[in-house]
């Protein structure tokens, strides 16, 4: 059952759990969908001049155009390719992705929630529509269902994982909270030692809801016939949200996070309840 190691899901991971709940037959084509994620926005992160992280992007613009017309050259996205889901995964998707890791590159992406919440279903929910295509249907009268379902999932996901990411964010001078909350409660975007500004925590606060929100509407949209076969989606929101409530605990710190028992059993049950509905 072991899922493997990469950028994408290093050891102990939520997308490292996922994975390994993830049947068989799908596990190494849904990791490298991950993967490929990870490296569009490695792409952006890594280059300290913005005009490298623009030709990275260039390069995942041709390297899509070329999987599009089946010459994919990157090894994430040939093993895509090798499992037969061109009719899941299309260039525009993929592109989807790369726009949206572009936008980081402005200093300040996001002016409002609006534009935030797009912003994560472009780097978030557009993944998670081609990973739950990726796990088939069990009704395909349920597809715009399981659509929405991976849709809202995505955006929680991201949510999620910028509060996660907010003190590292910071430091990298990546501005993603939406500015005119910054504007409104004047927060001073920065922790002193493990204590954040309270009016940015009012912000982290606000965001933290707008994730629980995602994730709740996922689980609710999903019909229950679908549930066994979304069980990769189901147990990374069990454990997000799991993360998300321990994040709020500790005041946004990312430090002293749940230990690997503490998410194997998370999985273990959001995996059981998947199987149960079906």
């Amino acid at each position: 059952m072991d899922p493997g190691t990469s950028k994408a899901a290093p050891p102990g991971s939520p997308t490292w759990y996922a994975l390994l709940f993830t049947p068989h037959a799908r596990r190494d084509a849904i990791g490298a969908l991950f993967e490929v994620r990870a490296e569009i926005m490695d792409s952006v992160r890594t280059p300290a001049e913005p005009a490298v992280a623009q030709a990275r992007l260039e390069w995942w613009r041709a390297e899509i155009a070329g999987f599009g017309a089946g010459r994919a050259q990157h090894p994430a996205l040939r093993r895509v390719q090798a499992a037969g889901l061109s009719g899941v995964v299309q260039p525009e998707y993929l592109l989807e992705i790369v726009d949206a890791f572009a936008s980081e590159l402005a200093e300040a992406p996001c002016s409002t929630y609006a534009e935030l919440a797009l912003y994560c279903y472009r780097s978030g929910g557009v993944l998670h529509e081609m990973v739950a295509g990726a796990l088939g249907l069990a009704d395909s009268r349920n597809e715009r269902a399981v659509v929405r379902y991976a849709q809202r999932l995505g955006t929680g996901a991201r949510l999620v994982e910028l509060l996660a990411n907010l003190r590292g964010d910071m430091a990298a001078g990546r501005h993603l909270l939406p500015r005119d909350w910054i504007a409104e409660t004047g927060a001073a975007e920065r922790f002193d030692g493990t204590q954040i500004d309270p009016a940015l925590a009012a912000c982290a606060d606000r965001l933290a809801g707008e994730a629980r929100v995602a994730l709740d509407d996922a689980e609710s949209l999903l019909p229950p016939a679908e549930r066994p076969r979304q069980r990769t989606g189901l147990v990374l929101a069990a454990l997000y949200r799991r993360h998300l409530d321990r994040l709020h605990r500790r005041g946004f710190d990312p430090a002293g996070l749940p230990g690997n028992l503490d998410n194997l059993w998370t999985c273990w049950r959001a995996a059981r309840k998947a199987r149960a509905a079906g």
